[in-house]
């Protein structure tokens, strides 16, 4: 095999259901080291098409007499899903209220093995975050709640589950994004916290997933002035070196968050980003699109970054690549264990807050709110219309269902629907309004919502995924008890 270059450095993602010569040339020549998957880009329409464009990929390295490269994804369940073609699982969150670690294990493996079974060998996940700050806009359910002993908990189970199978998992966001009001997808966030908090709740669950053996950590595009008062994460020293290496003894590849967040790239070039981060500690680059700077990438860190750190980086990704750069199997997969898994842990984190639930009279009247944000995945782009079928399918069709925030009329009892209301203030007014004379409120994705009227009853999902979906209607129908546990505190 040919000995691996910079271009090892370098993960490169692309747009549509097949790679591009260039990207496939590129691959070949060493150019391009890992290969990056994303949904609403997509790159991921059906099984039969995932694994035929990665088998190009793969043949495009075996012609360079290269090993396969690693293929990724972020498959955290809930409201990031790349692959819905196979079981999707309720997000972090709601396994969190399941307040059994042993469903994150469970759940991480059975993700794993579908990933396998198409050529998809990495994982970006779990989330790390302790999601502390209830206005946090990007991490919120991906997190497994707001206390740092169950996140830890928690991720370290995903971790063993996922790398027993074979799939490298990816703590994220290191040193931690849950105590953000900003989103890094759009700005820089700071955590002002200080050293010793920082010690007692960002890094306690990356501890965790690193004891439990993770292969891989992500960083997070965001300042941490008591570590570093200048630079973040992604291009810190001080954090990447100092803290990541030498504190925690951290020995896997550590890899950028997406470097098309304006987190960092309105910050500095692309080329910057890239030689700065890699003298930093940083070992892959997450060079997400940008043909153009994916192939002069790896001369940028061949021209500018201190020989010793690209060696170090190159050990790391040589032997990531070694291990984690697969084939795509020709064998089926069944789904039917994984999907029965999911439903297991839907069912198991429908949380009840507040007042008693009422028993539903007359023709229930549901006002759904739609999300702003809808899914990339096509299996998961209508959750009003999944919600619907479910609750008619577990209520009868006699309900009246408003997709649209508005009121149907009748005189059942009030089911309102939330997507995300804490967040934004026409939908909560809206929401306080439908509710000031009784009814329920269903909140299907932000936890928080259930704070904006506290006097009446709430239940939770944590999400909008069928399955999550599927249990809120056999709760409402009052065929299953709502047994999950609140896993944030309500502000």
């Amino acid at each position: 095999m040919t000995e691996l270059g910079t271009g090892a450095l370098i993960w490169a993602g692309f747009d549509g259901e097949h790679a591009p010569g260039a990207l496939l040339d590129a691959i070949r020549d060493g150019k391009v080291g890992g290969v990056l998957l994303f949904a609403f880009r997509k790159n991921i329409r059906s099984k039969n098409q995932v694994r035929a464009m990665l088998r190009e990929v793969q043949d495009a390295a075996r012609r360079g007499g290269l090993p396969p490269v690693p293929v990724a994804v972020d498959q955290e369940g809930g409201s990031v899903v790349r692959v819905g073609y196979r079981a999707v699982f309720p997000s972090a969150m709601a396994i969190g209220a399941t307040g059994d670690a042993a469903h994150a294990e469970r759940a991480a493996r059975a993700v794993a093995e579908g990933l396998l079974a198409d050529g998809i060998t990495v994982n970006h996940a779990p989330v790390c975050d302790v999601n502390v700050e209830p206005r946090n806009p990007v991490i919120g359910t991906r997190s497994f709640g707001d206390d740092p002993g169950r996140v830890a908990e928690h991720a370290a189970a995903w971790v063993r589950g996922s790398e027993s199978v074979g799939v490298a998992s990816t703590p994220k966001h290191f040193p931690g994004h849950g105590d953000t009001s900003l989103d890094s997808h759009f700005t820089r966030p700071d955590v002002a916290a200080d050293r010793a908090t920082l010690d007692r709740r960002e890094l306690h669950p990356f501890k965790a997933a690193f004891a439990a053996g993770a292969t891989m950590v992500m960083t997070a595009h965001v300042r941490y002035p008591a570590l570093d008062p200048s630079s973040p994460a992604t291009i810190s020293g001080p954090i990447l070196t100092d803290l990541l290496r030498r504190e925690l003894r951290f020995e896997g590849l550590c890899v950028t968050d997406s470097l098309d967040m304006s987190g960092i790239a309105d910050a500095m070039s692309a080329e910057d980003v890239i030689t700065i981060g890699l003298e930093a500690g940083v070992d892959a680059m997450m060079v997400t699109s940008g043909l153009e700077r994916q192939l002069a990438a790896a001369g940028w860190i061949a021209q500018r970054v201190r020989p010793e750190r690209t060696r170090e980086a190159l050990r790391r990704a040589t032997a990531f690549r070694a291990r984690f750069g697969g084939t795509v199997p020709d064998t089926e997969l069944d789904d039917r264990p994984a999907r029965d898994l999911a439903m297991e842990i839907a069912l198991a984190s429908i949380t009840h807050v507040g007042p008693p639930l009422p028993r539903l009279e007359g023709e229930p009247r549901v006002v759904y709110f739609p999300p702003t944000r809808a899914s990339p995945v096509e299996e998961l782009a209508d959750p009003a219309g999944t919600f619907e079928a479910a609750l008619r399918r577990e209520m009868g069709p006699e309900i009246a269902f408003s997709r649209d925030g508005s009121l149907p009329e009748g005189n059942g009892t009030l089911i309102v629907c939330s997507t995300n209301a804490y967040f934004q203030p026409e939908q909560a007014a809206r929401v306080r309004e439908l509710l000031a004379r009784g009814g329920v409120l269903c909140a299907l994705r932000s936890p928080y919502d259930a704070a904006l009227i506290r006097d009446r009853p709430a239940l939770l999902s944590y999400g909008d995924v069928p399955v999550s979906l599927d249990a809120l209607a056999a709760v409402l129908a009052g065929k299953l008890r709502p047994t999950g546990r609140l896993p944030v505190r309500l502000p």
